[in-house]
């Protein structure tokens, strides 16, 4: 005989309002299918007892899926190695019965509602991951000690002012991911959590790490950018297994000396600070492969130790208006005399050049460090050439790098980093491409533009001589380029201004700053072209206006109900949406008629975000209108889209044909804009 077929959602849901009902009553109804676990002790599968949550718990009304789902999620996740996925699903309270499932080895609550996570979490003596991101928690319970199995946990985007000292209690520790809260300090706990492999902690309000910090030697990764850390603990150079330090947007005004002394460090981020020098045996660091220090105005010297160090591949030190041009050139001769005769590439900007007397000349095809793929060179081809507008920051001030070209910047309120690129050095290019950095605040899409700049130019050769409207206008596109403005914004504050309270005066004045740098390079070109990836692409819908065509690549539209986010009020939020969608309705409504693309892959929660912008704008209106404002689907279940567009080889021809749309478009003198679809 064929099995019976399995019951409807229906008629699961009518078994488990029996079951609720019978528990009144005092016993379990007809039909009810008890969980049946395995006792280690009595060697034999045993009854669970029938679910502790009712259906009509008030914590199960309101959610996007039914109460009934809920209880059957936490049914099934009964027994040895349990799983519970509860992740955005509009929860304010978990369900009292979660903590009582003490073989759960994964609990998953991000993206919901929550307000408070309770000491009975600690019941929780088998779990090896806790997702709490983007909920609404202020503190991480003391119960949390309890979780003695606990591996990682995944708490950003929330609220957070402290971390418990029973943190140290979990000793299996190996993840700790607090980026965008509100944590003033670290507990001195931390050091005792000797497998910890990864601490993430920017976009907080740090000013120290804890000295014994050092005590947690198994590290590997520790970021702590767009924090106020003045100082760094000299025991963090005991950690010998570190691979990566990323402190870019503090205030040090030095590291520790024996840093050179971290053997397995492979990146160092210390861009963005106060420094005034680096420690001499920095190049000692035998496998370090990048060092970024662009944006220190006070550093005068780099130690030329590094010249010494044959993994060293790249050095970024743009935007140090104090370093000596002596030294520079010391270190810049030296570079190729190292063991292998390979010098790493040294990022330099051109005033540093001037003071170092080195020959600037208009790169060529064979030029692979002019300036991230484009622009200048001189008579040392390891040398990468960039132009540091004006010498200020946002809204000016010293120390950034931002000011004369932003016209009338205020006073300074958040950091910025905008570094220049130019095709050839007399001329700015018909268009320009502002690549906006994503939430680890520092600049990307150089990769992606080196490539469109080869492909630019091999196209241009290849058509040399040939007949053609085509041919002709790959030539004149390898001839005037493009230029390229980097902006990253090592606050992790979406571009939006560092403000925490409810007011937002102060907010839209640093966005009118980092608009004002925008928009005091972008009004010298014909055309302007925006790319961003994640907050990055949240900046270029932001600034959508100043463009003629944005592309943004699964943005935070809703920060409130973003699993990606800073640690802001909801009042906050709400006005940061409020005024990027004003920005993509002046960009496609206005005179320029704008083109603006937001591309997402088929992960819902970033669906959710792309439709949220035509849907404020208003889809009728888009339709009878013709704005042409995309949502652009691909096949990507992945928050990383560009990148996963970029392995596929589908990254470059979308920017290549949008590109080579607005040089058309520039040298016809016409506007932008087109049909508005979803594709």
């Amino acid at each position: 005989a064929s099995e019976a077929p399995p019951p409807s959602f229906e008629e699961t849901e009518a078994i488990l309002r029996r079951a609720s009902e019978a528990r009144t009553e005092g016993g379990a109804p007809p039909g009810f299918e008890r969980t049946m676990l395995w006792s280690d002790d009595q060697k034999k599968f045993v009854n669970a007892g029938e679910p502790q949550t009712r259906l009509d718990d008030p914590c199960l009304q309101g959610l996007t899926i039914e109460p009934g789902e809920v209880i059957s999620r936490i049914n099934k996740a009964r027994g040895k190695g349990g799983r519970l996925d509860l992740t955005g699903i509009g929860l304010t309270k978990v369900p009292d019965e979660v903590w009582t499932l003490t073989d759960l080895t994964d609990l998953q609550l991000s993206n919901n509602k929550i307000t408070r996570i309770p000491d009975d979490v600690g019941n929780l003596t088998e779990l090896e991951r806790l997702g709490l991101a983007g909920n609404r928690l202020t503190v991480i319970p003391e119960g949390i000690g309890g979780c003695e199995c606990l591996e990682g946990l995944w708490a950003h985007g929330n609220l957070i002012g402290r971390v418990p000292d029973a943190i140290g209690r979990c000793e299996r520790l190996r993840h700790l991911m607090l980026a965008g809260n509100r944590i003033r300090e670290l507990p001195a706990s931390l050091g005792d959590c000797k497998y910890l492999e990864e601490l993430s902690v920017p976009g907080n309000r740090l000013e120290s790490l804890p000295e014994t910090i050092g005590g947690a030697y198994m590290l590997r990764v520790i970021d702590v950018h767009g924090n106020k850390i003045a100082r760094l603990p000299d025991s963090i150079a005991r950690l010998k297994s570190l691979e990566e330090l990323s402190a870019q947007g503090n205030l040090l005004t030095s590291i520790p000396d024996d840093v050179g002394e971290m053997r397995r460090l492979v990146r160092l981020n210390v861009a963005e600070n106060e420094l005034s020098s680096l420690p001499k045996g920095l190049g000692d660091a035998a496998m370090m492969t990048t060092l970024w220090c662009y944006g220190n105005p006070a550093l005068r010297s780099l130690p030329m130790s590094l010249a010494k160090n044959v993994s060293l591949k790249s050095v970024w030190c743009e935007g140090c208006d104090a370093l000596e041009g002596d030294g520079v050139r010391e270190l810049v001769e030296a570079l190729p005399t190292r063991k292998g005769g390979v010098a790493a590439t040294i990022g330099l900007d051109l005033a540093q050049c001037t003071r170092a007397g080195l020959k600037i000349r208009p790169a060529t095809e064979l030029d692979v460090n002019a300036a991230g793929g484009l622009g200048l060179a001189c008579d040392h081809p390891h040398v990468a050439i960039s132009e540091i507008p004006g010498g200020g920051g946002v809204g000016g001030g010293e120390g950034n790098n931002l000011g004369a070209d932003a016209p009338n910047a205020p006073g300074r309120y958040s950091r910025g980093y905008f570094k220049h690129v130019r095709w050839t050095e007399d001329a700015d290019a018909p268009v320009l491409i502002v690549a906006f950095g994503s939430a680890p605040g520092v600049p990307n899409w150089g990769g992606l533009l080196g490539k469109l700049r080869k492909d630019v130019l091999a196209r241009g050769g290849a058509c040399a001589g040939g007949a053609g409207a085509d041919a002709a206008a790959a030539v004149e596109a390898a001839a005037v380029g493009f230029d390229v403005l980097y902006v990253a914004d090592v606050t992790r504050s979406w571009y939006h201004g560092g403000g925490i309270g409810g007011g937002t005066a102060s907010n839209d004045e640093a966005e009118r700053a980092w608009r004002e740098g925008v928009e005091g390079i972008a009004g010298r070109y014909a055309r302007v072209l925006n790319l961003g990836d994640s907050m990055g692409a949240s900046a270029a819908l932001l600034f959508a206006d100043v463009a003629d065509h944005a592309m943004a690549f699964c943005p935070q539209i809703d920060l409130v109900s973003a699993s990606i986010r800073p640690g802001r009020s909801a009042r906050w939020m709400r006005h940061f949406r409020k005024r990027l969608v004003a920005a993509v309705d002046r960009a496609v409504t206005g005179p320029r008629r704008s083109r603006v693309e937001i591309h997402s892959g088929t992960w819902e929660h970033d669906l959710a975000q792309a439709d949220f912008v035509p849907d404020a704008v208003g889809r009728d209106r888009i339709d009878a209108e013709g704005l042409a404002l995309n949502v652009v689907l691909h096949r990507v279940d992945n928050h990383r889209l560009a990148l996963a567009l970029e392995e596929g080889d589908e990254l470059l021809p979308m920017v290549r044909k949008a590109y080579h749309t607005q040089l058309a478009a520039a040298r016809a003198g016409g506007g932008g804009g087109g049909d508005a679809t979803r594709s």
